[in-house]
C-alpha cells in the first residue's frame, strides 16, 4: 500500500520572473519528496493541505494601498485562525532572527501571533536564535549554481566591484556609494549598483550620493536573471557592507557564480568563510575604512577553481524539507 504524499503550501503564489531565486529552487526540489502547492488565499483558508510553509510572514500584510492593507490584515487573522483550530501544521524558516524594517503596532501583533503559531522552524545557519522555543531543524542554505548555469557569464574586469539584488536601508548602499564617490586613492575602483530601491526616496539618496562619480554605475530597477549573472560574472568582487548580515542570499549566489565576497565580520560570516575559504569570503571590520577594505580584497584577486559549496547541494535540502514537514505535521497531529 503507498502512503501518501505530505500536502505542503509554501507561502509563496504563482512562479514569476522576479520571484526570489531561493523559492524557485526550493519549490522544485521540494516537489519530488512532497506535493506541493503555491499559495492562494482561496486553497489557505478552505483547501485541504497538511503544512503550510512561511518565509517572510510580513508580505501577508503588505500592500501598495491602506485598504488593501487592510483587507489582507483581516485574511490574515482569518487564516490564523484557521492554523489555530485545525491540525495544519506551520514551518517557518527563519530567514532573519527579526525584521529588517519595522511594523505597525497591528502588523506587529499580526506577526507575534504568526510567531505563537509556529510548530517547526527551520534554521538556515546553527547561530540563528529564533522567537519561539519550537523545535528547530537546520537546513543550510542551497546554492545557486544549477538555477544560474544556463545563462552566459562574462570575463572578469579586476577593478570592478558589484552589489546586486533589493536595495533596502540596511544594506548600506548610501554609505558605500557615498564613500566610492569621495574615493581618490590610488587604487581607485569602479562600482556598480544593480538593483530596485525599497522606495523611490531610497533612489533618489543613491542618486544623490553618487552624483559627479564617474566611477559608479547605478541600475536602479528589477534586475532579472540574466543580467545578475552578466553584472556579478564581471565583478571581481562582490561587496555587501549591510548594517545586519545573518543570512545573506547574495553572498551564496556570488559564490555559486565563483566571485569572492566582502561581507560584515560576524560569527555567520566567519562560519561562512571557515566552510569555502578565506580567498572567497573577505570580512569587513566595523571599523574600516570601507573603499580600503574594498581595495584590500580586491588584491587578493578572483582564487582559481571553485570554492566547495557541497555541503548545499538542492537533493539534500528537498529531502531535508521533507524530513521537516513530517516532524511539523507529527507534533501538530499530538496535540
Amino acid at each position: 500500500m503507498s502512503t501518501r504524499r505530505l500536502r505542503v503550501m509554501m507561502s509563496t503564489p504563482a512562479i514569476r520572473d522576479t520571484t526570489n531565486p531561493y523559492i524557485v529552487q526550493l519549490v522544485d526540489a521540494v516537489g519530488h519528496e512532497v506535493d506541493v502547492r503555491l499559495f492562494s488565499w482561496r486553497t489557505a483558508i478552505f483547501g485541504r493541505y497538511d503544512v503550510l510553509h512561511v518565509h517572510w510572514p510580513e508580505i501577508f500584510t503588505s500592500a501598495s494601498s491602506t485598504p488593501k492593507r487592510w483587507a489582507r490584515r483581516v485574511l490574515t487573522l482569518v487564516l490564523q485562525g484557521r492554523l489555530a483550530m485545525t491540525k495544519t501544521a506551520l514551518v517557518r524558516t527563519a530567514h532573519n532572527e527579526r525584521p529588517h524594517e519595522s511594523t505597525s503596532r497591528v502588523d506587529g501583533a499580526i506577526l507575534r501571533r504568526w510567531n505563537r503559531l509556529t510548530t517547526l522552524w527551520i534554521i538556515l545557519n546553527e547561530r540563528t536564535r529564533t522567537e519561539t522555543a519550537a523545535e528547530r531543524i537546520l537546513i543550510p542554505h542551497g546554492h545557486y549554481r544549477d538555477h544560474f548555469a544556463q545563462f552566459p557569464r562574462q570575463d572578469p574586469t579586476d577593478d570592478l566591484v558589484s552589489v546586486v539584488g533589493h536595495i533596502r536601508p540596511y544594506k548600506g548602499m548610501e554609505e558605500l556609494v557615498t564613500a566610492v564617490a569621495g574615493d581618490s586613492a590610488e587604487g581607485a575602483f569602479r562600482l556598480h549598483v544593480a538593483g530596485k530601491p525599497a522606495d523611490a526616496a531610497l533612489g533618489e539618496v543613491l542618486i544623490g550620493n553618487a552624483s559627479g562619480s564617474d566611477r559608479i554605475t547605478l541600475e536602479l530597477d528589477f534586475v532579472d536573471d540574466r543580467r545578475i549573472v552578466e553584472i556579478i560574472s564581471s565583478s571581481s568582487l562582490v561587496a555587501l557592507p549591510y548594517r545586519q548580515l545573518h543570512n545573506s542570499g547574495v553572498a551564496l549566489l556570488a559564490l555559486s557564480l565563483d566571485r569572492p565576497v566582502l561581507v560584515p565580520d560576524n560569527a555567520v560570516t566567519r562560519d561562512l568563510q571557515q566552510e569555502v575559504g578565506a580567498s572567497w569570503v573577505h570580512l569587513l571590520d566595523a571599523d574600516a575604512e570601507l573603499t580600503q577594505a574594498v581595495r584590500d580584497a580586491l588584491r587578493h584577486r578572483i582564487p582559481d577553481g571553485s570554492p566547495d559549496l557541497s555541503a548545499r547541494e538542492w537533493p539534500v535540502t528537498a529531502r531535508q524539507h521533507a524530513t521537516a514537514y513530517a516532524r511539523a505535521a507529527e507534533i501538530r497531529g499530538s496535540r
